[in-house]
């Protein structure tokens, strides 16, 4: 009989991209945040991301800020993880395997909305949902 193991598939697959901070007020990403599980991001601007506007779809996931800040001490840049299995903190409704999130606006995400027919430029959901942890409050979703 095999050895029995737990696997985690968060992070595999990779990929980063370097992304300017949205400096709005409580849109902007810091190190409080990330340690608080406030990572999920929307590209809000070119090159630019941000907590966004709640249901709108999820970019990747803040993996860390840089050390440089501008004048009222935010981070200017951040790293973002856009591709592969991500770990997410939701709100409101569980997610459910097979589905995708959005954004909530806050950093975390929420099981994505029912659309009855798609705007311009598709739906505004994103990844894959492959796990759920609801002790935890994360998801693992697949970009």
């Amino acid at each position: 009989m095999g050895t029995q193991y737990t696997f985690d598939n968060n992070g595999v697959g990779s990929v980063i991209l370097t992304m300017d901070n949205d400096i709005t007020a409580n849109k902007d990403f810091n190190n409080a945040d990330i340690d608080a599980g406030r990572t999920a991001c929307e590209c809000v601007a070119n090159n630019k991301v941000g907590m966004g506007t709640a249901g709108n779809k999820l970019f990747g996931k803040v993996v860390a800020v840089s050390e440089e800040l501008d004048a009222a001490g935010i981070p200017v840049q951040v790293s973002v993880q856009v591709t592969g299995v991500v770990r997410l903190m939701y709100v409101a409704t569980t997610p459910v395997i097979g589905q995708e999130v959005e954004v909530d606006g806050a950093g975390k995400v929420k099981q994505a909305t029912l659309e009855a027919s798609y705007p311009a430029g598709g739906h505004s959901a994103r990844g894959l949902v492959i796990a759920v942890d609801t002790t935890a409050t994360t998801c693992d979703i697949l970009l």
